[in-house]
């Protein structure tokens, strides 16, 4: 399945009868488009809790207002605007403390947090300490990231949206989405270095 359907006729048919107040299937649409949902909430918010929240608090409002969706073929753009403001309006009110650490998170709450790139490690007892202070290395840097890139990153490489679509979600062109995760991919690099020299530098005098 792609990762973001959109035009699809079983999505379309699934917004019609939506829109016709059919519980089942607008369950049936969430079931598609929540992972990607909650990858937009975590991106904006960095918490994994607060993102489950602003996802269920996205599902009730698009529930309410699916009826006057003009165009059924954009549902999964709609459904992700719709969780991204209200966790950008979350954000402002709540003044969210420091966020929870990335490996801390149940996977249902943070795309990018038990798992990477879609590999659950928790399953595979072969996985070496090295490898699992690599991951938390990486959450760590990915947390360093302001929301926008985050959201970007984690749309790209846990979700595996193109850059036209995450530009439809952030409200970017296909090009700023491209430069800014090249930037992204810079800073998480050097992030990353750093923070590795200090476990480093940390395991020697502990």
């Amino acid at each position: 399945m792609d990762p973001l359907p959109q035009d699809s006729e079983a999505i379309i048919t699934l917004v019609r009868r939506a829109q016709e107040r059919d519980a089942d299937a607008f369950a049936a649409l969430i079931g598609r488009f929540e992972r990607v949902a909650l990858s937009v909430a975590y991106g904006t918010l960095g918490d994994p809790h607060a993102a489950g929240d602003a996802v269920q608090d996205g599902f009730t409002k698009a529930w309410e207002k699916v009826k006057d969706l003009k165009d059924p073929g954009r549902f999964g753009t709609w459904l992700c605007g719709i969780v991204r403001n209200g966790a950008i309006d979350q954000r402002r009110r709540a003044r969210l403390a420091p966020r929870a650490p990335l490996d801390s998170a149940p996977e249902a709450a943070a795309p990018a947090s038990a798992t990477l790139a879609g590999r659950d490690w928790a399953d595979d007892p072969s996985r070496s300490l090295e490898s699992r202070e690599q991951e938390e290395l990486l959450g760590k840097a990915i947390e360093e990231l302001d929301d926008v890139s985050r959201t970007i990153v984690v749309l790209r490489y846990f979700q595996g949206l193109s850059s036209k679509e995450i530009g439809q979600i952030v409200e970017m062109n296909a090009t700023a989405v491209d430069m800014r995760l090249s930037r992204a991919r810079q800073q998480l690099k050097q992030t990353l270095l750093t923070n590795q020299a200090f476990a480093e530098e940390s395991a020697r005098t502990a």
